[in-house]
């Protein structure tokens, strides 16, 4: 067998193989990520094998980079391995190289990787559930993006208007967002007179507010303790913000359609489990792809990486061992919220949680535990396609 490593980059990739004794076939060999690249990578591996059955292909998962390629070797019939960087870091300094790093040293330690047997097969899941990873993802983006504007304006707000925070339950609910739109600063408001005031908060809050509120607003506008210079500025800046807010969040209203639809169509059995959403069910869901390429729920736990690190040296062994953060950081952000809806919802694992805190065990590391139970609940679901049953 032989044991080929791609060092992956932005624009250049390195490909480098060894036999299965660790003796390196030939100089590893540079070509682009590109199409004409990814010819000169398969020539290169024509040349060493006749069957593309006899030869194993490594790739570090480099960012996003790697997955063009991978695909490429795929569709050419090579088997192909995607390996953390932390399993090729390890084989690096057991091979004395830790202080040596150059693209064709990686390539070959990468290699080296394989012909030791550190990995696990790598599957590429289908279109829907690669579609379903993506959308996740890109929504998680986008609800931090909304909550960044929204410490953006409410920056603005305290400098121009630090009373506002007390004239509407929700800053950006929609009758606050229709009247920032309209006179962010308390000057604008002051230009409005009460009665287009009263009707643009009518309108917005479907009549739950009116003239009362009105008054309220252009009293505090008046007393208003905020700067009264660059007015125009910040007027202009809490404006854009608010129209960006808006749009982001019906992007994520599309976001969601699609997820939900993706859903229901890939693995709505996730949704039986009390306490997960369409969102965290589709984050779960995509994140694990196949749930048969997990031998048990403890490697999936392992891979979600809450599982306890070890610490034991000797005659050492440590008490205060935390998690080991190693795996999907997607996945693992899912889980820790999913076992904080079972606490807000008093799901069957609330229980659970109350056992851990009477065990003395602080409210993070109880949810952790609830989370690595859960993770149990999940894979059972998937695993089974059974419906959850608490009986169980």
């Amino acid at each position: 067998m032989i044991y080929a490593g791609v060092d992956i980059a932005k624009y250049d990739h390195v490909i480098g193989a060894v036999t299965d004794t660790g003796k390196a076939l030939t100089k590893p060999l540079a070509f682009k990520n590109s199409a004409e690249g990814f010819k000169r990578c398969l020539t290169y591996l024509q040349g060493l094998v006749d069957d593309a059955d006899n030869i194993l292909i490594g790739l570090e998962a480099t960012g996003q980079y790697w997955l063009a390629c991978f695909c490429f070797l795929q569709e050419k019939g090579y088997n192909c391995v995607v390996l953390n960087p932390m399993q090729t870091h390890a084989m690096r300094k057991l091979k004395g190289s830790s202080k040596v790093k150059t693209d064709s040293v990686d390539s070959i330690i990468i290699a080296e990787t394989l012909r030791f047997g550190d990995y696990e097969p790598s599957r590429l899941a289908d279109e829907e559930m690669f579609e379903l990873r993506q959308l996740t993802r890109f929504q998680q983006n986008l609800k931090e993006d909304t909550s960044d504007l929204k410490r953006q304006v409410i920056t603005a707000l305290d400098q121009v208007f630090p009373e506002y925070e007390t004239l509407f339950s929700n800053t950006f609910g929609e009758s606050s967002m229709a009247f920032l739109k309209r006179c962010p600063t308390p000057d604008e408001c002051l230009t409005l007179d009460t009665r287009t005031l009263t009707g643009l908060l009518e309108k917005a809050s479907k009549g739950k507010l009116g003239k009362d509120k009105a008054k309220e607003i252009k009293n505090r506008a008046k007393d208003s303790c905020g700067i009264r210079f660059g007015l125009a500025t910040f007027s202009f800046q809490i404006k854009s913000l608010i129209n960006q807010i808006v749009f982001v969040e019906s992007q994520i209203g599309e976001v969601d359609e699609r997820i939900t639809t993706l859903l229901e169509d890939i693995e709505p059995l996730i949704l039986t489990i009390p306490g997960i959403s369409y969102t965290l069910g589709a984050q779960i869901v995509s994140e694990i792809g196949d749930i048969h390429r997990f031998p048990d729920a403890a490697s999936l736990v392992s891979y979600a990486g809450i599982n306890p690190s070890v610490h034991e040296s000797g005659t050492f062994k440590g008490t205060k061992n935390s998690i080991s953060k190693q795996g999907s950081s997607y996945l693992r952000r899912a889980l820790y919220l999913a076992a904080q809806n079972q606490c807000k919802t008093k799901a069957p694992l609330y229980d659970y949680y109350l056992k851990k805190r009477e065990e003395g065990k602080p409210h993070r590391v109880a949810l952790i535990a609830v989370a690595r139970k859960l993770t149990h609940v999940i894979y059972a679901v998937l695993s089974k396609q059974e419906s959850y049953n608490p009986a169980h």
